[in-house]
Formats: C-alpha cells, structure tokens, sequence
C-alpha cells in the first residue's frame, strides 16, 4: 500500500504517470524512444525466476553473450568463485527453480543477469528481504562496486538495505514522506 510497486513500474517505464512529469535528464521519459530505455535499464525482482537450463544461459537468458562478458557479470555479482565450486562451472544444469542454490546464491544469479548488459540504471526489488548475513553483504559490496557507474534504485523496507544509497525516499499511502540521507531519515522518520 506504499506505492512501491507503482513506483517500480514508473521507474521501468511498464506505467506512465496521471499527474506530474517523469524525467531523465530533463526529457519527459515518454519521449525516450522504448528500444533506447530498455537497453539502459535493468530490474532485479525480489522472487526471480531461473531456468532448467545451465549457469551460464541463465545468467545470459536468452542474450547473445561471450563467456568473458558472463563471467565479468558474475564476478561483479560476487557469485563467480561459487559457481566456479559447482561440477561443471558454468555449465552445469541448475535444475528446476535453481535447484539447490540457496536465495542467496538465486539473487546473486539474478544480479548477475542484470548487470549482464552493463545498464546504467538498476532497479533492485527487496534485494536482500530473504538472504542470510553473508549473501547480504555479498549484495552490500556489488552495490558499493557499481557506484558511481550506475544508477542504483533500492525499494527495501529495511533501513540497513539501504546502508549504501545516497538518498532514501520514504513513501507511505502512494506519497513521498521523506526524501534524505541516511542519517538524516533515522533521526527524522
């Protein structure tokens, strides 16, 4: 009931806004032509979906990519040495819904098929809402990795998700209730 989903849907352009403007770089979003948006823009749900289908095809799903341009996302994804433990690395099969990877391991998979395209923006959904103290702060080092060099949208309803933005928007009903640094919305809201 926040309007975190409305929020995403904006952020992905799957929506268009009934009142206000949605702009990037000062250009309403709905001029930016969809082929050039979805090159840029990559989403991490909080419940992705892998393939019956080896490691490296899904972090690839159904993109033509080199084997180096899969690894770099991996490791960028700090789920590469894992993968590199698995029988037969990248090729091995993860079985259905990713086999016996943990949630951890399934998120950073999921990272991974993002930052496959090197977009400029991520939007990550609950990113870390059902990982363990390790996977998180696995998940922490790649958004500290990335930043500076993409755009990094966080919906989270825990605050120590958000321990690596800048700025932290605080919705609730469908509207903005705070909008600062991290500290700042601690002491304040």
């Amino acid at each position: 009931g926040s309007g975190k989903s409305t929020l995403i849907q904006l952020l992905l352009r799957l929506r268009h806004p009934t009142t206000g403007d949605y702009l990037v770089d000062n250009i309403p979003a709905e001029e930016i032509n969809d082929p050039s948006w979805f090159s840029q823009i990559a989403f991490v749900p909080q419940d992705s979906k892998l393939l019956n289908d080896t490691v490296a095809k899904n972090i690839a799903f159904y993109r033509e990519a080199s084997q180096d341009e899969i690894v770099n996302a991996a490791k960028l994804a700090h789920i590469h040495e894992e993968i590199e433990r698995m029988p037969m690395g990248y090729e091995t099969v993860l079985g259905a819904r990713g086999g016996a990877l943990s949630g951890g391991q399934r998120q950073r998979m999921s990272i991974a098929r993002a930052l496959l395209k090197r977009p400029s923006i991520l939007v990550l959904d609950e990113p870390t809402s059902a990982l363990d103290m390790r996977s998180e702060a696995l998940v922490h080092e790649t958004f500290t990795r990335l930043k500076g060099d993409v755009t990094i949208f966080v919906i989270a309803h825990r605050l120590s998700t958000l321990n690596s933005c800048d700025r932290i928007i605080v919705m609730q009903d469908g509207r903005i209730q705070a909008v600062g640094a991290r500290e700042e919305i601690r002491r304040n809201s």
